[in-house]
C-alpha cells in the first residue's frame, strides 16, 4: 500500500493496469510499500507513459494531464 489518497491511488492503479501490471501488487499490498529509488523512477516511468499518451491538448497538460502531474510529484516527493 502506497499513502495516497483514494483518487490518487485510483489512478495510479490505473496507470499501472494501463502500462506495466506487473506492479499491481504495490496497490495491492496491505502493508505500507517503502519507495526506493528504483521502485519510484518505474512508477514515474508508469504514470508518464500515460501522461505522454493522454495527458495534453496539443502542447498544454489537459485536466487529466494536471492530475497525473500532481500525482508524479506526490509519488517523487516520497523517495527524493
Amino acid at each position: 500500500m502506497i499513502l495516497l489518497s483514494k483518487n490518487d491511488s485510483d489512478l495510479l492503479e490505473k496507470c499501472i493496469i494501463k502500462h506495466k501490471a506487473d506492479l499491481l501488487w504495490i496497490i495491492n499490498k496491505k502493508e505500507i510499500v517503502n519507495i526506493d529509488e528504483t521502485l519510484g523512477n518505474e512508477l514515474l516511468d508508469v504514470i508518464g507513459n500515460e501522461l505522454l499518451y493522454h495527458g495534453f491538448n496539443g502542447d498544454i497538460p489537459n485536466e487529466y494531464g494536471l492530475l497525473l502531474e500532481n500525482l508524479i510529484d506526490k509519488i517523487s516527493n516520497m523517495f527524493l
